[in-house]
C-alpha cells in the first residue's frame, strides 16, 4: 500500500486514538494510538444518533410505525394537556431530520429536569418540517420510542436483526440519562472495529451488494423483503434531504444533512463529537473509521476531515496534486438561476409575522429584496446570485454585502458579510409552504444586530 494513501496523523496536535481504512473490502490501515487498543471501549457520542436512526427505520420497515406519524401519539402521558399545534403536527420523520419544532436541545435548558420529558414540554419555537437545526433531543426521543414499541433498547433491537450477526460486540452499550432513559443521541461505547463492522455492512446496503456478502442475515421474519425496504429507508437516510449551511461550523457540516446521517465532500458520515467518525465514500468502496479527542483544540475537527477527503481524493485521481474543496452539489446550491427563481416564486409576497421576542412585524420577499420590517424600521437585503449585493444598513449604518442561495431543499439563504467599522455576518434561512414562512436568523457579531437571533413564524397576507 502507497503511504500516501495510509491515514498520516504523526503531527495532529491532539491524541488520535484509532484509524481503520476499509478500501473495496480490504482492510488497508488499522492504527491504534496512546491509550487505546483494538478491543478499548470508547465513547462514540453522536455517532450514537446514526444508531438510533438505523432502530427506527427498522421499526418502519417492519410496518410497526410510520414515519410520517405526530411523535406525540407515542408519548402521550409525557405531553400537556393542551399540545401546541406545533408539537401536535411534528412527525417522526421530522425528528429525524432534525427539523423539529425546537430551536435548542430542551434537555439542556435545565438538566435537573427529565430529558425525554423536556422535549413535549418546552413550548415551541416555530413550525417543524421547515428548517434544519441540530438537535440532540431529537435522538433522545427517538431511541426511548425505540424501547417503547420494542421493550428493548437501540442496540439490543439491532442485534436481533443483524447486529449479533455480524459479531458487532456483545458488551457495546448505551448510557443512560439520570432518568433511566439511553441517551440516544451521544451515549454509545463501543470499539472502534464494532463501528468498521457496521459500516461495511451499511456500505454493502448503499451498493446492494448485501445479498451476496451478508446471506447470514435472512431469516424467517427478516427475510429479502424486509431488507429491501429497510435499504430503501437507509438510502433516504444518508441522502440530502436539508440544507446545512446557515448552520455549519465546519466545510463538511456546510453539506447538508439526512436522517441521522451527515452529507459530507462525495459521500456521507457518522459524525460525533472530538473526531469520532465513520465517513462513507461509495465511489471508491472507502470506509475511514476515527476515534479521537480534539475538543480542547479549535479546528481540530477540519483536520481530520481533510486527511479523511484527501485519501478518498488520491484514489479517486493518484496523479492530482490539488483537491478540490466542494462537491458538485455546493455550488449547484449558489449558482443555478432556474432553482433560484423557483423558489423566488414560490416564497414570494408580503408576510405578516406572529408575535415574537424579536420585535419583527412584517417579511417581504421579492425577485429584488427580502425586507424585514422591524419596530425600529427596515432590514433590507438584497437578492443577487452571482456577485454579492452591496448595501448599507439604516439602523447601525454598516455596510453590508448580501450573498443568496436557493439551496437544494428549496429554502432560500443569505450570507450577509458585515465589513465596516464592525466585522461579522447574519445568516438568513427562510422555508416556507402552504402561505407560510418559517424564517430563522443567525448573527455572528459581538456588538450589533441583536434581532438577528432565532426562528420567526409569518402568514402570507398578500401575493
Amino acid at each position: 500500500m502507497e503511504d500516501s494513501l495510509l491515514f498520516h496523523y504523526e503531527d495532529f496536535p491532539f491524541p488520535l486514538h484509532s484509524v481503520l481504512i476499509s478500501h473495496r473490502g480490504e482492510r488497508i490501515q488499522e492504527s491504534y494510538g496512546f491509550p487505546c487498543t483494538k478491543n478499548t471501549f470508547h465513547r462514540m457520542f453522536s455517532i450514537t444518533k446514526s444508531i438510533t436512526a438505523l432502530a427506527v427505520i427498522a421499526l418502519a420497515a417492519e410496518g410497526r410505525i410510520s414515519l410520517q406519524e405526530p411523535v406525540i401519539n407515542f408519548f402521550p402521558d409525557l405531553c400537556p394537556e393542551k399540545p401546541d399545534p406545533h408539537l401536535c403536527a411534528m412527525t417522526v420523520q421530522d425528528l429525524l431530520d432534525m427539523r423539529t419544532c425546537h430551536k435548542t436541545t430542551t434537555y439542556k435548558i435545565n438538566l435537573r429536569e427529565n430529558w425525554l420529558r423536556s422535549f413535549f414540554v418546552t413550548p415551541p419555537d416555530h413550525r417543524s418540517g421547515q428548517i434544519f437545526k441540530y438537535d440532540t433531543s431529537a435522538a433522545h426521543v427517538l431511541a426511548a420510542l425505540v424501547k417503547r414499541i420494542t421493550g428493548m433498547g437501540i442496540l439490543d433491537y439491532l442485534r436481533t436483526i443483524y447486529l449479533s450477526a455480524l459479531d458487532f460486540s456483545s458488551e457495546a452499550f448505551v448510557l443512560k440519562d439520570p432518568f433511566g432513559d439511553e441517551i440516544g443521541g451521544s451515549g454509545l461505547v463501543a470499539r472502534p472495529e464494532d463501528i468498521m463492522i457496521l459500516s461495511e455492512f451499511l456500505m454493502s446496503l448503499y451498493k446492494d451488494t448485501w445479498r451476496e456478502q451478508y446471506a447470514c442475515l435472512i431469516s424467517d421474519h427478516y427475510n429479502d423483503a424486509f431488507f429491501i425496504r429497510y435499504r430503501s429507508l437507509f438510502l433516504s437516510c444518508v441522502s440530502f434531504r436539508s440544507a446545512t449551511v446557515h448552520e455549519g461550523k465546519t466545510l463538511e457540516e456546510c453539506q447538508g444533512y439526512g436522517s441521522q446521517f451527515w452529507r459530507i465532500r462525495n459521500g456521507f458520515m457518522m459524525y460525533g463529537m472530538g473526531g469520532q467518525y465513520a465517513a462513507f465514500y461509495p465511489e471508491e468502496d472507502l470506509i475511514i473509521v476515527t476515534t479521537a479527542d480534539t475538543q480542547a483544540i479549535q479546528g481540530g475537527t477540519q483536520i481530520i476531515l481533510d486527511e479523511m477527503y484527501r485519501i478518498d481524493s488520491l484514489l479517486r485521481d493518484p496523479k492530482a496534486s490539488s483537491f478540490p474543496c466542494t462537491t458538485p452539489e455546493y455550488p449547484q446550491e449558489h449558482g443555478d438561476p432556474k432553482r433560484l427563481q423557483h423558489t423566488l416564486e414560490r416564497l414570494s409576497g408580503t408576510y405578516r409575522f406572529l408575535p415574537n421576542n424579536n420585535g419583527f412585524t412584517a417579511c417581504t420577499i421579492s425577485e429584488e429584496e427580502v425586507t424585514l420590517e422591524h419596530s425600529d424600521g427596515y432590514f433590507r437585503f438584497p437578492v443577487s446570485l452571482h456577485d454579492p449585493a452591496e448595501t448599507e444598513d439604516p439602523k447601525y449604518h454598516q455596510k453590508l454585502y448580501v450573498f443568496t442561495s436557493p439551496l437544494l431543499d428549496g429554502s432560500l439563504y443569505q450570507y450577509v458579510q458585515i465589513m465596516n467599522d464592525y466585522l461579522g455576518s447574519i445568516r438568513i434561512m427562510i422555508q416556507g409552504n402552504d402561505g407560510k414562512i418559517t424564517v430563522y436568523l443567525r448573527k455572528i457579531e459581538e456588538t450589533l444586530f441583536s434581532q438577528m437571533d432565532g426562528f420567526l413564524e409569518a402568514e402570507r397576507i398578500s401575493k
